[in-house]
């Protein structure tokens, strides 16, 4: 498995979306984290609440794992929800 961070950034949400880690939706208006990535040649498009890819990133260096299940965890934690 081969993950590649391709750009990262911190926008304002013009629409609703839905965060990748929580099953909490980010807001119209709401600061979140947008990442473009590679994860074994396919390209990936997330959107997540701060404090979600935070833990995100916790969960994977702790683990070692690169791969998660969408919309498993309790906003803000690797909790499951």
């Amino acid at each position: 498995m081969s993950y590649q961070l391709l750009s990262e950034t911190e926008p304002v949400a013009r629409k609703e979306y839905r965060c990748i880690w929580c099953p909490e939706k980010i807001m119209k208006g709401e600061k979140h984290v947008h990442e473009s990535s590679k994860y074994d040649g396919d390209f990936q498009d997330h959107r997540w609440h701060p404090e979600c890819k935070k833990a995100a990133d916790s969960f994977f260096q702790k683990y070692g794992e690169e791969e998660f299940m969408p919309h498993a965890c309790k906003r803000g934690t690797d909790e499951e929800a």
